[in-house]
C-alpha cells in the first residue's frame, strides 16, 4: 500500500513535469510564465553572478515542485508509459537483485568504481569543467552548457534528496533486502534512503542539458550513454532497486530539460505570444489582447526589410 502511495505521488508530479515539455510557440496556459521567465533572466548565471544563481535556483524548485498545478488533459499521454516502467521497475525489484547475487565481488568493486562519476559533487564538478573550458576558449555555448549543467544538477539533486526524506527505503544490501518503505515508522528520515537514485537524477540531469545544447548524434551518444553508464552501475553495484533508478533517471531527464527551456539562451530568444483576455465594465465589451514578442532575428529581418523600404523612397 505504502508503495502505491509513493507510486501515485511520483506519478502526478512527473506528469506535471511533462506538461512543462512544450515547444515554446505554445499557445498553452504556461504563455504568460514564459514571458514573465524571459523578463526574469535578463541577468545571467556565472561566477559573477552567485546571486542570481540561487535566485534561479529558487525559481526553478518553486516552478518544479508547483508543476502538478499546470497539468493539462493531453498531458496523460506521457503518465501511462511512466506508470508502466515504474510499475514493472517496482515488481523486478527483488528479482534483479537476486540475479545478481552476493558473492560476484569484481562487478559490485567495478560498478562503484564507474558510479563515482555519477555522484552529485562528480556531475557538478564536471559541469563547472565545461564551464572553467567555455571561459578559457572564449566559447560562449560551452560556457552556457557548463552553466546549465551545474543548475539542473543542483535542482534534480535537491528534488532527490527530498524525496528521499520522504520515502526513507532501504537499500538492497540493509534489512532483509527487500527494499521497505519507512521500515522503522515515519518518525525516522534518512538521506541515505535508496529511493530514488541520486546518481542516475544528476548524470541523467547533466546529460539533457548537453544533448540539448549540442545537436549532432555523437555529442548525444556520449550524454546519454555516461547516464545509462552510472544507472546500471547503481544496481550492479547493489545500491539501488531498479525502481529507484528508473524515476531517478526520470525525474533528471525532465529537470534537465526544464532547466534548458527556462534559461537556455537559444530558447528565451525564441519568438512568443500570450493571450490576455480584456474586459471593460463601463462599457459592457469584452475581448482578447495579443502580445506578441518576436525574437531578435525576426526584428533584425523586420528592420532591414525596412530601411530597404525606406531607400525606395529616398531614391524616389
Amino acid at each position: 500500500m505504502r508503495q502505491l502511495r509513493v507510486i501515485a505521488a511520483l506519478l502526478l508530479m512527473s506528469t506535471g513535469l511533462f506538461a512543462q515539455d512544450q515547444p515554446k510557440d505554445s499557445t498553452s496556459a504556461a504563455a504568460p510564465q514564459r514571458s514573465a521567465s524571459t523578463q526574469h533572466q535578463q541577468e545571467r548565471c556565472g561566477l559573477k553572478k552567485l546571486d542570481q544563481c540561487l535566485k534561479d535556483l529558487a525559481h526553478d524548485q518553486a516552478g518544479i515542485w508547483t508543476s502538478p498545478l499546470r497539468l493539462n488533459s493531453h498531458d496523460s499521454t506521457w503518465l501511462v508509459p511512466f506508470a508502466g516502467a515504474t510499475g514493472a521497475a517496482f515488481a523486478y525489484d527483488r528479482d534483479a537483485l537476486r540475479q545478481i547475487g552476493t558473492t560476484n565481488r569484481g562487478l559490485v568493486n567495478k560498478s562503484e568504481t564507474v558510479s563515482e562519476f555519477g555522484s552529485a559533487y562528480a556531475t557538478f564538478g564536471e559541469a563547472g569543467a565545461l564551464y572553467l573550458l567555455g571561459a578559457l576558449k572564449h566559447n560562449e555555448h560551452l560556457r552556457e552548457t557548463g552553466i546549465l549543467g551545474a543548475e539542473a544538477v543542483a535542482n534534480a539533486s535537491l528534488v532527490a534528496s527530498v524525496l528521499k526524506l520522504a520515502t526513507n527505503r532501504e537499500r538492497p544490501n540493509d534489512g532483509l533486502g527487500t527494499g521497505r518503505f519507512w521500515p522503522h515508522g515515519t518518525h525516522n528520515y534518512s538521506l541515505d534512503s535508496s529511493f530514488p537514485s541520486g546518481h542516475a537524477a544528476a548524470s541523467w540531469a547533466l546529460a539533457r542539458v548537453i544533448a540539448a545544447e549540442y545537436h549532432g548524434w555523437l555529442p548525444k551518444l556520449g550524454a546519454y550513454g555516461f547516464a545509462t553508464a552510472i544507472s546500471a552501475s547503481r544496481i550492479t553495484g547493489r545500491r539501488h532497486f531498479p525502481s529507484d533508478v528508473v524515476v531517478g533517471s526520470t525525474f533528471g531527464y525532465l529537470i534537465g530539460g526544464y532547466v534548458v527551456r527556462h534559461h537556455s539562451v537559444a530558447n528565451q530568444d525564441a519568438s512568443s505570444y500570450t493571450l490576455v483576455p480584456v474586459f471593460d465594465r463601463a462599457q459592457h465589451a469584452y475581448g482578447m489582447t495579443v502580445l506578441f514578442t518576436p525574437s531578435s532575428e525576426q526584428m533584425e529581418g523586420t528592420v532591414h526589410a525596412f530601411l530597404r523600404f525606406s531607400s525606395i523612397f529616398n531614391r524616389k
